[in-house]
């Protein structure tokens, strides 16, 4: 592997047009959470191609409403084409503006609970989280514990590093959120792209 994964790299990475991100919700408009985790829909949805390979580097999730008392958050990878049913592509951009008109090497999507697709091969959870109380309530008194939103940094040790591709196959990244009722809030992922080569070389 010649691609160094030390996290003080990133800031490099960002420099050489190498990181992306997709959001689902944007501004006040709040994007709808599903009523719980189906890998099958995917809150945001990272589709990578044979022969490049990506480092998921940041998600957040950010709860705004919350209908029901659980809240849950499931990050994870797969090694197949988890399938594009039902979905809305999100056209990747990059973090820094000097490649702003650069293509994305992957397929970013959100999606809603009418998302329909492929039971993901060989799944890996990378991040999970679960809450208990309301979080839209947590100002409450009787609300315990205190609750950070969620926040998947691997290279900064929070959940498991890991590298998503295949040389020969679709691979992929998932970030679910599921949440009884009605809820909704913000999702942002970021993940740093390379060739098959360049990675493995």
């Amino acid at each position: 592997m010649t691609i160094d994964l030390n996290p003080k790299n990133e800031l490099d990475w960002v420099a050489e047009g190498r990181v992306y991100h997709a959001h689902h919700g944007a501004l006040t408009t709040v994007a709808a959470f599903h009523t719980d985790l189906v890998r099958q829909q995917p809150t945001v949805y990272v589709r990578v191609p044979a022969g490049v390979v990506i480092v998921p580097l940041r998600v957040t999730v950010q709860a705004e409403n919350t209908g029901a008392a659980i809240f849950q958050v499931l990050i994870s990878t797969g090694s197949n084409d988890a399938g594009t049913g039902n979905i809305t592509e999100f056209d990747a951009i990059n973090v820094n503006s000097e490649f702003a008109t650069r293509k994305s090497k992957v397929f970013a999507y959100i999606t809603t609970s009418g998302a329909t697709g492929t039971a993901p091969a060989s799944p890996v959870d990378v991040h999970r989280v679960f809450v208990p109380p309301r979080i839209d309530a947590m100002t409450d008194a009787t609300a315990s514990p205190t609750f950070t939103q969620v926040i998947y940094a691997p290279l900064q040790g929070r959940g498991l590093p890991c590298v998503v591709g295949q040389i020969a196959d679709w691979s992929h990244f998932m970030v679910m959120v599921g949440n009884g009722t009605s809820a909704d809030g913000y999702a942002v992922a970021s993940w740093a792209e390379f060739t098959y080569d360049e990675f493995y070389a």
